[in-house]
């Protein structure tokens, strides 16, 4: 994939979708700072130091149904990290944990026109070296204490995982993802799509999270937020 590359840039995803739009169908684009970074729910993602990469993907190069993406991406970014030598974790369904703090955020858009997908954006954002968190954050944020040289092998180990999981089996992805869930066997609050607590069972065939309510009722989450209730 060809990569463009990005002193600073206001948002990887903004661009990668106004160049979609503009016929590019392939391509990854690399920033080291993002003035504008965006997270899920149109959230700011803070993007002062780390990788800050969003790759463009035709629908006929996903082999899955696209709601197994963002899971997918995961398992590859998480793979990646620990092939740097890093404990990850992934906190579903689109944040990887190191020591029990985010060190990376994922986030995926479709691109449609006239009511046809036209691909879609993945958005990968990694703390890499040591920066001043804001005061909100600083105490739920982490980064990967690495050098320039080994920050861009970082980089194309991330691009490797992807190719990767884009052709590996799909059983073989959700048995990665539940062995790396910091969230199952959890007692979880979940909020946005529905509301309430309950414990993080299982994934499904999509990555969708299977949870038993407190009420005793089983339920999917394929979307919204959770968090991981203190014991």
């Amino acid at each position: 994939m060809k990569i463009y590359h990005y002193e600073s840039i206001p948002s990887t995803n903004a661009e990668a979708k106004k160049m979609i739009l503009e016929g590019v169908r392939d391509g990854v684009l690399l920033a080291e700072h993002q003035s504008a970074g965006r997270g899920r729910l149109g959230r700011s993602f803070f993007s002062e130091n780390g990788i800050f990469m969003s790759i463009i993907l035709s629908p006929k190069r996903i082999p899955f149904d696209p709601e197994f993406l963002t899971s997918a991406m995961a398992a590859a970014v998480c793979r990646a990290i620990e092939a740097k030598g890093f404990k990850a974790g992934i906190k579903w369904v689109n944040d990887i944990y190191l020591e029990g703090k985010k060190v990376c955020g994922i986030l995926s858009e479709a691109v449609s026109m006239g009511g046809d997908i036209l691909s879609y954006v993945v958005g990968i954002g990694i703390n890499v070296g040591e920066v001043e968190f804001p005061d909100n954050i600083k105490e739920i944020v982490a980064f990967l204490p690495l050098n320039e040289d080994e920050k861009e092998a970082l980089f194309f180990c991330v691009l490797d995982e992807i190719e990767h999981v884009l052709v590996e089996n799909k059983k073989s992805v959700l048995s990665y993802l539940k062995q790396k869930s910091v969230v199952l066997g959890k007692e979880i609050r979940f909020f946005g799509v529905q509301n309430g607590e309950g414990l993080a069972l299982d994934l499904d065939e999509n990555g969708g999270l299977i949870i038993q309510t407190t009420e005793k009722e089983n339920i999917i989450l394929t979307g919204g937020e959770i968090s991981v209730r203190a014991k």
